[in-house]
């Protein structure tokens, strides 16, 4: 499989625009097959610079040294390329029927030395390390994401940062976003109505007296329908399995997402390595669908 997942890697990064630079000796795609190719093998960015750890077959093109991928990986347009791959890899022919949105935390040791980790909740308890905040749509297409330190709020970064890019995409405009009771919060609400979706999350401590505070409508419309219908509930509780599914899935492949190496430090270094990990998933997702068409 990982020939055949590297055949679609090379076939997508063929297709980028080329950036043209009489300062750049190596392109944009030469940059990045060092990249997927360190990360599809869970090996660090340095081992993959060097020609012995290449099939010949594999990348026939100059790879960079060490120093110019940390270089050029440091560049902020880095990102954007990696999602330019990503949404290569999961073309989108459907028309989506939901949202779902979740973090998965990138835990590290508690004693690191990675002065961007922070503490925050994860697994029950304080962690120090990331988190991966996620959106897909029933076909597990990644529509939005984002890494950040573990303290940061997942319903804040949310509110920020995923809701408003989702409200940008005219084909989810009406699409119910499905969360956790972590996502039950009335600003949260707010955002999601603007950017012209609709929030269903449940309340941590359901059937409880509301108080005196004001709430958003579609805070108390996702109250009524969570609360008063047991079919909907059970409904949207499997529906909403799917994220959960689509991170077990990530992590049980070789060249998958199962944790932070010892190499991916610094939140920037953290991001295209979960980056190119979302695009490898994306690249086993759709030769999944090939073989099974």
């Amino acid at each position: 499989m990982e020939r055949e997942l590297w055949c679609l890697i090379v076939a997508t990064l063929r297709r980028l625009p080329r950036r043209r630079h009489a300062q750049l000796t190596y392109s944009d795609p030469q940059i990045l097959a060092v990249l997927f190719w360190a990360a599809l093998h869970d090996r660090s960015i340095n081992w993959a610079c060097q020609r012995n750890h290449w099939p010949g077959q594999a990348w026939r093109r100059l790879l960079p040294n060490q120093s110019t991928m940390s270089r050029r990986l440091r560049d902020p347009s880095t990102i954007q390329l990696i999602q330019q791959v990503l949404d290569r890899l999961q073309v989108v022919h459907h028309i989506p029927t939901r949202l779902i949105l979740d973090g998965k935390p990138l835990s590290l040791r508690s004693h690191t030395g990675d002065p961007d980790a922070t503490y925050g909740w994860a697994d029950g308890g304080k962690r120090r390390g990331y988190k991966l905040h996620l959106v897909i749509d029933d076909q597990q297409c990644v529509r939005q994401w984002i890494v950040k330190p573990m303290h940061e709020s997942e319903p804040v970064v949310a509110r920020e940062d995923l809701v408003p890019a989702l409200g940008q995409t005219p084909t989810l405009n009406g699409l119910p976003v499905l969360a956790d009771a972590n996502y039950d919060r009335n600003p949260l609400y707010a955002a999601t109505a603007d950017a012209g979706l609709v929030l269903l999350a449940p309340r941590q401590r359901p059937g409880t007296e509301l108080g005196h505070r004001t709430h958003h409508p579609d805070r108390l419309t996702s109250m009524y329908f969570l609360e008063h219908c047991s079919g909907l509930r059970k409904h949207l509780f499997v529906m909403r399995g799917d994220i959960e599914r689509f991170f077990g899935a990530m992590a049980s492949f070789g060249g998958g997402l199962i944790s932070l190496p010892a190499w991916a430090r610094r939140l920037h270094r953290v991001r295209y390595w979960v980056g190119a990990k979302l695009a490898i998933n994306a690249a086993r997702i759709a030769r999944n669908r090939t073989l099974h068409a």
